[in-house]
């Protein structure tokens, strides 16, 4: 196991719910799950979310889809992803004990975390997680000292934040060349460059945010006669993209063109939550409401709901399958859901 002990800088849901609920009879699925967990009860479809995660990897052949645990950390999904060889972000570090409970392979996981203190660094690293994204010097130093596996994605900074109010992460484009030096210096190597679309991001947004890393890229590698050998798409892959077949085709042509993978020799990576959990979570209480974020999930998990997993992709996840779940500890915008122990009492871990 790695050690170092360098020092380092370092940088909704009611609270009840009725007992019945008046469940459409056009949906016996969901009459039978009431009738077998009973009420408040979160449904998760994770046949559906694994068929979405696997469409995204058909659509974009040359990207390396890793699917944000941050969304929906069910064991039956990451499990499903793990089946397809898939790839997994973590966006905070409550996440990848998700992963680590699943046993799920960490050499194919991207650490994109921001405030990491340098122990959960370490601990990720001994894990076996190998690529990490960083935001600035600070982060930089953390990994010094570092075995030569490691491989680090400098964030830049977006050139028109979406928040004129909130700092937006990572570097600015302007910096990155000194920041390359800096941790050259350090004797931590720099990988490559990781953009920051917006959530709502066009393909033509998505076009517009490679170039100008791809030619910052170029610029680096022509100034300090390095390599680099990644190129990441960044978070909510693919955005607005995603809509129709004709956008994904339109935007996955773009990245070969830019990118040429096959004869660059640059991986492309791309971070997806909701395109894959999109219409996979029904919350059922005083009402039946579909297609419910994971953190408005989480919070009724936390209030006591039961949890059903529905879809037949894994034998043992028939359309009664019961999964307790607990949410971790952290920010409210930062929850997911973890597996729990069979037949425990689904509760936070926060109490």
């Amino acid at each position: 196991m790695f050690t170092t002990t360098r020092p380092v800088r370092t940088s909704a849901a009611p609270e009840s719910a009725p007992p019945r609920v008046a469940v459409d009879m056009d949906q016996p699925d969901l009459a039978g799950l009431v009738a077998h967990h009973g009420l408040p009860l979160v449904v998760l479809d994770i046949a559906r979310a694994a068929r979405q995660y696997r469409s995204l990897c058909e659509a974009f052949p040359t990207v390396d889809v890793h699917y944000d645990v941050s969304a929906l950390a069910h064991p039956a999904l990451i499990e499903a992803v793990a089946a397809d060889d898939g790839f997994f972000e973590v966006s905070h570090d409550s996440a990848l004990a998700a992963l680590t409970a699943a046993h799920a392979d960490q050499t194919r996981v991207l650490h994109a975390t921001t405030v990491t203190h340098p122990h959960e660094v370490l601990a990720a690293y001994n894990a076996g997680v190998r690529r990490f994204v960083v935001d600035g010097e600070s982060d930089v130093e953390k990994f010094v000292g570092y075995p030569a596996d490691l491989r680090l994605l400098v964030r830049l900074r977006p050139a028109a934040p979406a928040h004129a109010h909130a700092l937006p992460r990572g570097v600015r484009a302007e910096d990155a060349l000194r920041l390359f030096h800096d941790a050259e210096s350090l004797g931590v190597r720099i990988a490559g460059f990781s953009s920051s679309p917006a959530a709502d991001a066009s393909a033509s947004d998505y076009v517009a945010q490679l170039a100008r890393t791809v030619a910052l890229m170029a610029d680096i590698e022509a100034a300090t006669r390095t390599r680099f050998d990644v190129v990441d798409l960044g978070d909510d892959f693919p955005g607005r993209a995603g809509g129709t077949p004709g956008e994904r085709a339109e935007l996955a042509r773009a990245i070969r063109a830019l990118i040429a993978p096959a004869t660059s020799r640059v991986a492309i990576t791309a971070s997806a939550g909701r395109a894959v959990t999109t219409g996979c979570i029904t919350v059922i209480g005083g009402t039946v409401e579909h297609d419910v974020d994971p953190l408005i999930a989480s919070d009724c998990i936390d209030d006591g709901a039961d949890v059903a997993v529905v879809g037949d992709d894994d034998e043992r996840s028939g359309p009664l399958f019961r999964f307790p779940f607990f949410r971790t500890v952290g920010s409210s915008r930062h929850r997911v859901l973890h597996g729990g122990p069979l037949g425990a009492r689904a509760r936070s871990s926060a109490g």
